[in-house]
């Protein structure tokens, strides 16, 4: 390396630059550099989870009014769905077949009800599940975030 003195003169001094001779490993170490693929312990990721729960919330009220902007009853048809299926069962099993001999009509409805939210609720959390990083690639191409999150 050689440097211009203020009188003109060129100063030539040898000094070996602080990282030659060092590995690749011992020069990240020395940066705080870590592999960008690297992934986390479970412990540091759920950490990384909770971190974005803000991110998580947002994510899914944002995808839930946008699935439902265009209905007339708005996100009234998350309740309103099963409610009608619960009505068509009644309807088909519970009238027209009689599958509820020997079951009071005080109980036969809340278990027909509970058991539809509950296979509703499953079947669209599984199937949404399913499609959560699929369907959102560009958000995953786009942002570092856990993966975990598109799911939960």
């Amino acid at each position: 390396m050689s440097e211009t003195t203020h009188d003109g003169t060129v100063a030539v001094s040898a000094s070996v630059p602080p990282d030659e001779g060092l590995t690749a490993a011992e020069l990240a170490a020395r940066y705080g550099l870590t592999v960008s693929g690297a992934r986390p312990s479970l412990p540091e990721y759920v950490r990384q989870l909770w971190a974005r729960r803000h991110f998580i919330l947002a994510f899914s009220r944002a995808k839930l009014t946008a699935q439902y902007s265009q209905a007339k009853l708005g996100q009234l048809w998350q309740v309103a769905t099963p409610l009608l299926n619960a009505a068509v069962y009644f309807f088909i099993f519970g009238l027209l077949l009689g599958a509820r001999k020997g079951i009071p009509h005080e109980i036969y409805v809340p278990f027909l009800v509970t058991g539809v939210f509950v296979f509703t609720f499953t079947q669209s959390s599984v199937l949404a599940g399913v499609r959560a990083i699929s369907g959102n690639l560009g958000l995953v191409r786009a942002l570092h975030f856990p993966r975990a999150a598109l799911p939960v």
